[in-house]
């Protein structure tokens, strides 16, 4: 049995763009062909993935590199501002020359399969009034698979990307229903801890450090609550696309299992849902950012809330003040309020922190990063801090914030607490000798930058440690916010050694071959470098014996300091953390 599959790859606005302006029809196949490689390098991507979406990509995988699956990638060119390639056809062919064509689909939504008055067309070769409208369908599906179909460009995939993808592919496939369960792995014993605090308080915070399954434990709750029919829907919100991306992945997976099943709704960056869960929420869950939030939540009557789970992962974004301001009382009338993070505190700002609490409640369970390491469920680690000092540049720009602050309090604004920190902080995050002493060092240590995430404050402060880093290898990326995420698919795959962003990747990431952190810059507050390092201490299968690597950058006291300042209590802090030791007693 083979399948033949013409699908079309969704093109981002700066895909349409850079082919609305390549002149010749070359260009544009070259630039479609970098498309449809994208759209398999996220396939390879999630073959590692230990979750159901990890599980399909390894049978996507399987199939293509077993040939059981042939693909073509069609790209519309019908017009001057194409859209997408959107015709549903399809071909069965059976034993003794018969074939099944037809026509149309239902949309993949709770409208396409309930509400929705749709109709598909279905023709039978050996039913003598539709054996042309069959060969009329065959006709067509072979003109575009040979590409000869006119207004269409139809590639085929091939190079590097599509080998990986078959050297990824699992030899054979098991049917999991079959597979004896396995005994439970006791050192993820937190896990169920956490969801019977949370059962029987009803609302309040996890405080999970990164790498300790926050997400598998809120699906656990999940699953609790429908089993005791507690819940009929649920609300899972965040922050950021690719956190978002990562949830709506998993709980996919997850509600493929479920009976009755589930539907999973989303609303974020390029999907627009939140209107179809709004009329009917049962046996549905909504993954949505949490700016958005306060559209769904406005639309749900007070009884819908109080048969559903709300859950906000990286709870510290719920308090920033326009979301105190527009999400106020909001909470009120859910009887189950989950939030997950490995740090729900937000510094100096108790006003969010007071809203986080009353919106949710209290913290309810603790697993911090030191009980995580000693019962392995994260990696020990080395922790190296490199001496800077402040040049007289750095000076110069510190007087000109203390002179603004001056010219402020003249004017009658006076720069607040939280402005004057914030511009001083980036002073030191910047500082003109950090990039110098990391060149210094990296001389002897070029393999600092195998499997290393750099985070720096600015891309303009990036660029500088680019121009040092591509002495040594140019198997690098920037991944800021207006990067494509094909570089960090690229990274995840190992196909580059270094990645360099600012704070687009602190948290939801799973990378677990990651061996080394550069921390350029981090913040006072424990919470981003909690993050940051969390990255890299994720335990790998692959390599059951990693150390990870935290390299920081630590400015010395100056003569007459009374206090540590913010890089040596974050030294500090780290030191003692990098005494943590894996207890053997603790994780059996």
């Amino acid at each position: 049995m083979k399948i033949q599959l013409i699908a079309s790859p969704e093109l981002s606005e700066q895909d349409r763009d850079t082919l609305r302006g390549l002149g010749s029809a070359a260009q544009r196949d070259a630039y479609r062909a970098i498309v449809v490689e994208k759209v398999l390098e996220t396939i390879v991507a999630l073959i590692e993935t230990p979750s159901d979406i990890g599980l399909r990509a390894q049978i996507f995988a399987w199939l293509v590199a077993n040939e059981r699956l042939e693909l073509r990638f069609a790209f519309a060119e019908h017009v001057d501002d194409p859209g997408i390639f959107h015709e549903k056809i399809g071909i069965f062919d059976f034993s003794e020359n018969r074939t099944v064509a037809f026509t149309g689909s239902a949309n993949e939504t709770l409208g396409g399969h309930r509400r929705n008055y749709e109709s598909i067309d279905v023709y039978r070769s050996w039913l003598a009034g539709e054996t042309e409208r069959v060969a009329v369908k065959c006709e067509q599906f072979e003109e575009a698979w040979n590409g000869l179909a006119e207004g269409l460009s139809v590639l085929a995939p091939k190079g590097e990307v599509l080998e990986r993808l078959r050297a990824r592919a699992p030899r054979g496939l098991r049917n999991q229903s079959t597979l004896a369960p396995s005994a439970p792995d006791p050192r993820w014993r937190h896990q169920d801890d956490a969801v019977d605090a949370f059962m029987e308080a009803r609302a309040g915070i996890l405080e999970m450090a990164t790498g300790t399954g926050k997400t598998r434990t809120a699906i656990k709750i999940l699953d609790r609550l429908i089993a005791e029919g507690q819940i009929d829907s649920a609300i899972i919100t965040m922050d950021g696309t690719d956190l978002l991306d990562q949830w709506a992945a998993e709980l996919d997976g997850w509600a493929l299992r479920q009976k009755p099943a589930w539907l999973v709704y989303k609303h974020f960056e390029r999907h627009h849902e939140l209107g179809e869960f709004a009329l009917d929420p049962d046996h549905a869950l909504l993954v949505i950012s949490r700016e958005q939030l306060h559209k769904i939540l406005s639309r749900l009557p007070d009884k819908a809330k109080a048969k559903m789970l709300i859950v906000h992962d990286e709870v510290h974004g719920l308090g920033t003040p326009s979301l105190v301001r527009n999400l106020d009382s909001a909470h009120n009338a859910f009887t189950w309020k989950l939030g997950l993070s490995a740090t729900p505190d937000r510094a100096y700002d108790s006003v969010g922190n007071a809203f986080i609490q009353s919106a949710l409640g209290p913290t309810l369970f603790e697993f911090p990063l030191e009980a995580a390491i000693r019962r392995g469920v994260l990696s020990e680690f080395d922790y190296l801090p490199l001496p800077y000092d402040l040049t007289d540049g750095d000076r110069d720009r510190l007087s000109a914030v203390y002179a603004k602050k001056a010219a402020r309090a003249h004017e009658g604004n006076p720069m607040r607490d939280e402005e004057l920190w914030t511009e001083i902080a980036k002073i030191y995050k910047t500082a003109e000798m950090k990039p110098s002493v990391f060149a210094d060092h990296l001389r002897d240590h070029s393999d600092w930058l195998t499997r290393a995430i750099l985070f720096v404050e600015t891309k303009e402060y990036g660029a500088q440690i680019l121009t040092i880093i591509d002495r040594y290898t140019h198997r690098y990326r920037t991944y800021y916010a207006d990067d494509d995420r094909a570089h960090l698919v690229s990274f995840a795959n190992g196909e580059i050694d270094s990645l360099i962003t600012c704070h687009r990747i602190s948290q939801g990431i799973d990378i677990r071959s990651l061996s080394t952190v550069v921390l350029f810059a981090s913040a006072r507050a424990k919470l981003e470098t909690i993050q940051r390092i969390g990255r890299v201490l994720r335990t790998d299968p692959a390599d059951p014996g990693k150390r990870a690597l935290v390299i920081d950058f630590v400015r010395p006291a100056a003569p007459g300091d009374t206090f540590l300042n913010a890089d040596q209590e974050r030294s500090t802090w780290l030191t003692d953390l990098a005494m943590t030791r894996r207890d053997p007693n603790d994780g059996a």
